[in-house]
């Protein structure tokens, strides 16, 4: 053969061999976040501190239109694994939250995972989630949901029987106005089969259990708890903001309480929180006793119970690093109003047993 055929082959070669390395250089560098459909999500989502990422895409003025109506639209949602993995999902998403639905532009989401196929047994039994987002888009708005997320986090102190949450930085692509996008933050709260598994209970759908039928001191310290953060926006009778669990401890097998949604507290303070309108107060910073009618000594167990974990929920605000530092320091002073009082007869005649709830079992 001529050498020149020879010479011309072996070009080509190194060529078609480079090309194909250019190529795949290329691939590298622009696709650093590979996207996988059928990766294993076995995650425990509320074992991390450190704040998810995800994206949500779909129409936003479509979802807004259906907000009233209990109705899903379809989404896209994509999770950050880490820096060089994500998870991408057909999800579908609806409004949540009687309250926020009403008064808010962008209420928070129910999150519909149930045909998404994460492929996690940590995922088996939960078909959606709960994520909580700002009401309009502000910076005081975004404070809301960083004060409503520490409150969970203070009550996860005060009694292990509680609904996790986890941060989420959420990303916000609108279809229906050329992908736009914009940040805000947000965040999950654990779906109540997943904390009722947790902390082996079940739940109970019933309503019109009382303070008689619940356990007395996990009652008693969910009632002082929402009190120090300003909370009269839930009802166990009702189970309006409360989640009712049954502890399989036999014999005790006890009823819990285990609030949620904070954002009517005075610690949260949102513009668009008012109280309701037997409560005989101006504002949801006014503190409204809703517990059952306890014992002097029951009451003073209880707040010492409280100030003994005083600096843990303290250090908590003061080393979260996504809120301003004049938000945290109104968050504190709210807290201070309880915590530098001296809790005593008085007290306790003027601020709790003035409201507190009548029950067959104590009497004032």
């Amino acid at each position: 053969m001529n050498y020149r055929i020879l010479l011309r082959i072996l070009l080509l070669t190194l060529i078609a061999y480079w090309s194909g390395l250019d190529n795949l250089l290329a691939q590298d560098t622009t696709n650093s976040i590979s996207v996988e459909d059928t990766i294993s999500l076995d995650v425990a989502l509320f074992d991390d501190d450190e704040p998810a990422v995800i994206s949500l895409t779909y129409n936003v003025k479509e979802f807004l239109r259906n907000k009233n109506k209990d109705k899903y639209v379809k989404a896209k949602l994509v999770y950050q694994i880490n820096d060089t993995l994500n998870i991408s999902k057909e999800i579908r998403i609806k409004a949540r939250g009687h309250n926020r639905r009403e008064v808010c532009p962008f209420p928070p989401l129910w999150i519909n995972i149930r045909k998404a196929n994460f492929n996690s047994s940590y995922f088996e039994s939960t078909k959606r989630l709960k994520l909580v987002t700002y009401c309009a888009r502000s910076q005081s708005n975004m404070n809301y949901v960083l004060k409503e997320f520490l409150v969970y986090r203070m009550y996860n102190i005060i009694n292990p029987n509680s609904f996790k949450v986890r941060l989420v930085k959420v990303k916000y692509i609108d279809t229906g106005r050329k992908n736009k996008e914009y940040d805000s933050w947000g965040f999950f709260i654990e779906p109540e089969e997943m904390m009722a598994q947790r902390l082996n209970a079940r739940v109970l759908k019933k309503d019109n259990i009382n303070y008689q039928i619940t356990d007395s001191w996990e009652t008693d310290i969910m009632s002082v708890f929402q009190y120090i953060i300003g909370n009269a926006d839930y009802s166990i009778r009702s189970r309006q903001n409360v989640k009712l669990i049954m502890l399989n401890d036999p014999p005790k097998n006890s009823i819990v309480p285990v609030p949620y949604d904070f954002d009517y507290s005075g610690f949260v303070d949102a513009a668009y929180a008012i109280p309701g309108d037997r409560l005989g107060i101006a504002s949801v910073k006014e503190r409204y006793f809703l517990g059952p009618c306890r014992p002097d000594d029951t009451y003073f167990q209880v707040f010492d119970y409280f100030f003994e974990r005083k600096e843990e929920i303290y250090q908590v605000l003061r080393s979260f690093e996504y809120l301003d530092e004049r938000s945290k320091n109104a968050a504190l002073k709210y807290l201070d109003e309880v915590y530098l009082s001296t809790i005593n007869k008085s007290y306790i005649k003027n601020n709790l047993r003035r409201t507190c709830r009548e029950t067959d079992l104590v009497k004032r």
